[in-house]
């Protein structure tokens, strides 16, 4: 039999102190709620296991115990100082009072000497996995019990003890969860995101959060829409690819999924661009398991894109006419005085060099494609030589490295090798039939080397005596618009610049 516990503890002997032990009873919530039937089914059990009329789940707050389930005694809380649960509470183990009126601690207690008349006590811990006790779980009755409980019986009611804290660890990690999710929603909400997870193994099991069903404007029940809903939803233009590329990315083997596709939103008819993004979880055969994701309404992005594409179409529209205008009033005014004739020439020359320079870096899209060549050091000198080709033969031959090319880079670039490739058809390499040009890119650090050398055409006698206009505008635009050098040596064999400049710079 388990006879009586021994006298309680003193203070100082506690692991504890009762501001921890207060504030980790109010972390689990739980004083002042309703019934729960799982704590009420283990009062049920400790009463019918240990004979007692009564049985109690009770809380020991700093005022008063609370009785979260009860059996039999029919309230659901009583002031501190009538508590037989503050003393259990101070003991390690099991807490047992054979007869209360016999107990210095209880003799005088209201809740003995009137009703309901309690005689025998016993309890056990409801300790936090911190080691902080809550409260118990007990069993009275107005009897007293000199023989207390019997071995199984003290087994079954600690037992039942740490069940009631598994109940109450659940319920508060559930709180904690539903806080968190509503946090996470809240969080997608103002991003605009909407979350959702598929299930690969069982027939794409669908969950979307509350912001995705706003997204794709559907009610609340469907969270768990199914894969064929989905597909229907999605724009007809755009059905077929979207889900052949879902059901690809699917049953290859990557771990990430990327689509952007329109909507048709049941709540009103209204086209949406959703952006889809997601991680595909896979198991150690490759095979899909679970895809997370979020979704996300990019119809205004897709709205904006089109109306700066509009822009651009116009503004590059502009541009060419620019262009074309400049040209006419240099050519009518050359007209009316030959002896600019040669000048306009040169200037004409130069202005639809600047024209190809601005096809070649303008911004591209669908609608409106880029050059054949690739945006690059490479590709632009391709596109402004290829004029230079003599029935089908290359007068230039381009090699080495190349590096992307912005817009003000490429500006100066074209200046630079149309004034040369005009000086060289004039008096270098190409005013002969078998000379020519090379041109050779090189990375050396963080620089390009751009290095031209002409080859058969006149022997070259030595530098100028004084440099032109367009000399001076090649240093110019290496030095300030690239940021670079540009070096002359004239050789007999033929002239060959080298400029160096920022790969950085020429991004610009």
């Amino acid at each position: 039999m388990i006879d009586a516990a021994a006298d309680p503890p003193a203070a100082s002997d506690r692991s504890w102190s009762e501001a921890d032990r207060l504030a980790a009873l109010r972390a689990y919530e739980i004083l002042d709620t309703p019934p729960e039937q799982a704590l009420d089914d283990l009062c049920t059990i400790a009463a019918q296991v240990c004979r007692t009329p009564i049985a109690v789940v009770n809380l020991v707050d700093d005022t008063r115990q609370f009785f979260k389930a009860e059996v039999g005694l029919g309230v659901r809380e009583t002031p501190l100082d009538v508590s037989i649960c503050k003393y259990a509470i101070l003991h390690r183990g099991l807490y047992v009072v054979t007869d209360t009126l016999q107990d210095p601690c209880f003799a005088c207690n209201p809740l003995v000497t009137g009703e309901p008349g309690l005689r025998f006590y016993a309890g056990a811990l409801l300790r936090t996995p911190e080691g902080l006790p809550l409260g118990t779980i007990g069993v009275l009755d107005v009897r007293p019990r000199p023989d207390g409980l019997t071995a199984e019986q003290a087994e079954v009611l600690q037992a039942l003890a740490r069940q009631a804290m598994v109940q109450l660890e659940h319920r508060r990690l559930q709180k904690v969860l539903a806080r968190r999710e509503a946090e996470l929603e809240q969080i997608h909400e103002i991003a605009g995101v909407g979350g959702l997870e598929v299930e690969l193994r069982a027939g794409f099991r669908n969950r979307r959060s509350p912001q995705y069903l706003r997204i794709h404007g559907l009610p609340p029940e469907a969270a768990c829409e199914s894969h064929e809903a989905w597909v229907n939803r999605i724009h007809p233009d755009d059905r077929e690819a979207t889900e052949r590329h879902f059901i690809e990315a699917v049953q290859g083997h990557e771990t990430s999924y990327q689509a952007e596709y329109r909507i048709i939103r049941p709540s009103d008819g209204e086209v949406r661009w959703i952006a889809a993004t997601a991680r595909i979880e896979r198991d150690g055969e490759g095979r899909a398991l679970r895809l997370i994701g979020a979704h996300r309404d990019i119809t205004q992005r897709k709205v904006n894109e089109e109306a700066r594409e509009l822009l651009t179409r116009e503004l590059s529209h502009r541009i060419k006419n620019i262009f074309a205008v400049v040209g006419a009033l240099a050519t009518l005014t050359a007209r009316g005085h030959p002896a600019a004739q040669e000048y306009a020439e040169s200037f004409l020359s130069r202005l639809q060099a600047l024209a190809l320079a601005h096809e070649y870096v303008r911004p591209h899209s669908a609608m409106t494609p880029p050059h054949e060549a690739s945006l690059t050091v490479q590709g632009l000198f391709r596109a402004l030589l290829a004029p230079y080709a003599e029935e089908g033969r290359e007068r230039f031959v381009i090699a080495g490295a190349d590096t992307a090319v912005g817009e003000r880079a490429a500006t100066a670039l074209a200046l630079i090798m149309h004034e040369q490739a005009t000086n060289a058809v004039k008096y270098g390499a190409l005013s002969t039939a078998g000379g020519r040009v090379t041109i050779q890119i090189c990375r050396e650090g963080d620089s390009l080397a751009v290095l031209w050398q002409e080859q058969g055409g006149p022997r070259v006698a030595g530098a100028p005596e004084r440099r032109g206009f367009g000399s001076q505008m090649m240093a110019r635009s290496v030095g300030t618009q690239l940021g670079g050098e540009l070096k002359y040596e004239w050789q007999p064999e033929g002239l060959t610049i080298r400029i160096t400049a920022p790969i950085e710079r020429l991004g610009e």
